[in-house]
């Protein structure tokens, strides 16, 4: 991460060197009598700020020399931490260039045992993308406290130190050294951005950045040079929040840290304490944001502290959340309440609508947007209970529009027709139920209203369904409305409006399909099908007739079509539907090459366009080789009931050949005892019924050789009564 180094920052360590340096000069001084000193108590020693000299290195080593330790040396501040007698302590405090000398004392976690989470300050609705989406993505949150689980499935650590115990080495990086083995840190982190994975618990800000600074020991307990030094790493390393659940005593050193971290641009949030007293440090400082806990009843906690430093509350009684050992447990504490509010302040941070950054900002925007708490004052509950809510969102905005008419673009008059309005929430604030919204045709002649049922949140929809009775209404283009009656913050779509087109009724019967073989050889049959649909607006209650016919072969002939039959519908189609007719052309006699199969109706409609329809279909001649043909048959006429041999001459003849009748008229005659006479006769012996009969019957005789080739005389044999 990028360091954050301002005027301030390098003003102050101006301000160190020249400090140390002037210490410098007085310790060398001082030297013999040091010398006699036997090591005491841990000190943190702050400087005037006063004119650049010398560095500091030096000054270490004459403090050793003199019987004292250094224990670490602050890059930011003009501070050390030193280990000093009782008599050298007091020289030192006399010291014009020294403004302090205090005991490094120690802080503490604020945290009671015993579960709620973000619900009450509205957190969840900040995630949701039609609100804004706000998770916290991108904003970097360090945790103060006794480290973080680093393998906790609900928790995503980016990094971390550990502060505590550790000044000689100048702070660790590695897990395992700011891995928390207590909890406390943990329970806290969770709070601020637990994953929202399904499992476990969530925290205010699922996405934000959760980096480590262990600054407590396991027994939730650290001294104030640690809190320095992980706050000095918390403005080294570019963290925007930092959340610190532990309370101590005064000290000038940490309030220096404190207001050196927030010119910088940190937002520093402290748990103001579990005692029931004054607010503790760092809350108290003015540099901080002070957090007191409340209950799910709204009511201040029993154990949090309070006072005029107090900004916000915070849920901080029973709150469930991530511990240790990948755990999960409830507690209680002020502790519990300060995690809550640096969740918001990511949420706040990374909220893409507001678009707020730096410490101050984003620290009066939860002040203005907290939520007042009846029956507490401002020294319990400052500016009120913080709402992620009200604060990670953008202003109030009331807006419901018509989002959509959908209706058919083209009706017919008389027709009942379906209108569906969609009214949407496009604002960022709660529609209420009862919303009429009225569709108006032309003239403002009212076709219908209707009134939503529930509330609307933002981004959420309904539609409403109304019937729009055509008759009587003119033919032509015609306009629909509809409307709102809720009065909301953009106007401009509370009406939305559709062109419609009205038009007569229509009678209409097509032929939309006419399918078939591409190609037949002659004398085979070839299947035709054709679809009839009624795509008018009316009902055909009359029968309709279709037929089909073909013309012949072109080029070769011009003549009239050809019948090849005819189909009734009979009752008519109704309006929409359709039916398919099956034909048999014969193809015995047809001449070869390209035919033209034309399906018509028989019905007068408002379109003659769709008709007919056709398709085209090519007869080819059998193959060469097995090409049969008849001149003649001999006898032309035979009496019912009297056999007979007959004898058929023409070409292409040969053995197996077979002779049947066709075209005529009762019982067909029997061929037996077929036989060749070369290829250009056939011979067999005919069986007549002796069924009497009214009228001679003509049959036409076909030839058809084993191969499939065939050939037919027509009206080649009469049957005489």
């Amino acid at each position: 991460m990028c360091c954050k180094e301002g005027a301030t920052v390098k003003t102050l360590r101006r301000a160190w060197r020249i400090a140390l340096a002037i210490l410098l000069g007085w310790c060398q001084v001082q030297t013999a009598v040091a010398q006699s000193d036997s090591p005491g108590r841990k000190v943190l020693i702050g400087f005037n700020h006063l004119v650049e000299t010398e560095s500091p290195e030096a000054l270490a080593e004459t403090i050793r020399s003199a019987g004292g330790q250094v224990e670490h040396s602050y890059h930011l501040l003009p501070v050390i931490l030193a280990t000093l007698s009782d008599e050298t302590i007091g020289r030192i405090r006399n010291r014009p260039d020294v403004a302090y000398v205090e005991e490094d004392g120690r802080v503490y976690a604020a945290a009671q045992e015993m579960p709620w989470g973000v619900d009450r300050i509205g957190a969840e609705r900040v995630w949701d993308a039609k609100y804004g989406g706000s998770r916290g993505a991108g904003v970097d949150v360090a945790i103060l406290d006794t480290g973080i689980d680093a393998s906790h499935p609900d928790l995503v650590v980016a990094g971390g130190i550990n502060c505590a115990g550790n000044i000689l080495t100048d702070g660790s990086t590695k897990a395992a050294h700011w891995n928390d083995k207590e909890g406390h840190g943990t329970h806290c982190a969770g709070v601020v951005a637990a994953r929202n994975n399904g499992i476990g618990v969530v925290g205010v800000a699922p996405e934000a950045r959760l980096w480590a600074v262990k600054v407590l020991a396991d027994d939730r307990s650290g001294h104030i040079s640690d809190v320095i030094q992980g706050i000095e790493w918390c403005v080294d390393n570019g963290i925007d929040i930092v959340s610190m659940s532990f309370t101590g005593g005064f000290s000038s050193a940490l309030g220096e840290a404190c207001d050196l971290a927030y010119n910088a641009g940190v937002l520093l949030i402290a748990s103001s304490g579990n005692d029931g007293t004054a607010v503790g440090y760092p809350a108290a400082y003015g540099s901080v944001l002070a957090v007191s806990a409340v209950d799910t009843a709204d009511g201040l906690a029993s154990f949090s502290c309070v006072g005029p430093e107090i900004e916000l509350a915070a849920p901080g009684v029973d709150i469930r959340s991530t511990y240790r050992n990948s755990g999960y447990t409830s507690l209680s504490g002020t502790s519990m309440a300060c995690p809550h509010v640096a969740g918001v302040a990511a949420l706040v941070w990374a909220s893409p609508e507001l678009g707020l950054s730096g410490a101050a900002a984003v620290r009066a925007r939860l002040r203005e947007t907290a939520e007042p708490l009846a029956g507490l004052t401002a020294r319990q509950v400052g500016y009120g209970l913080v709402d992620a809510e009200k604060a990670a969102l953008p202003a109030a905005f009331v807006d419901l529009a018509i989002a959509d008419i959908a209706v058919d673009s083209d009706v017919v008059q008389g027709d009942s027709v379906e209108v569906v309005v969609t009214v949407e929430n496009v604002g960022n604030q709660d529609c209420p139920a009862g919303v009429a919204v009225t569709v108006t045709g032309d003239a403002g002649s009212e076709i219908g209203s209707r009134t939503t049922t529930g509330p609307l949140s933002p981004g959420a929809s309904t539609t409403l369904t109304y019937r729009w009775n055509t008759t009587g209404v003119a033919a032509g283009v015609r306009t629909l409305r509809a409307r709102h009656n809720m009065t909301d913050d953009d106007a401009t779509n509370d009406t939305m409006r559709v062109s419609v087109t009205v038009r007569t009724p229509i009678v209409d019967i097509a032929i939309t399909a006419v399918s078939g073989p591409a190609g037949v050889t002659v004398g085979d049959s070839a299947q035709i099908s054709v679809t009839v649909a009624n795509t008018g607006d009316e009902d055909v209650d009359a029968d309709v007739a279709v037929s089909l016919t073909s013309d012949q072969a072109t080029p070769l002939s011009t003549a009239d079509d050809i019948a090849i039959g005819t189909r009734v519908i009979e009752g008519g189609l109704s309006a929409g539907r359709s039916t398919t007719l099956k034909y048999t052309w014969d193809t015995h006699g047809a001449a070869v090459g390209v035919h033209t199969i034309t399906a018509s109706h028989d019905l007068a409609d408002d379109d003659s366009d769709d008709d007919w329809d056709g398709l085209s279909v090519t007869v080819s001649a059998p193959a060469e080789s097995s090409r049969v043909t008849i001149w003649s048959i001999t006898p032309r006429s035979m009496w019912a009931g009297m056999p007979g041999t007959i004898m058929i001459r023409g070409t292409g003849f040969v053995e197996g050949v077979k002779v049947t009748f066709e075209k005529g008229q009762g019982r067909t005659p029997v061929v037996t005892g077929v036989r060749t006479v070369g290829s250009s006769s056939v011979m067999g012996r005919v069986t007549l019924s002796g069924d009497t009969l009214p009228v001679p019957v003509v049959w036409d005789v076909r030839v058809t050789n084993p191969d499939g080739s065939s050939a037919v005389l027509r009206e080649a044999l009469t049957i005489q009564p």
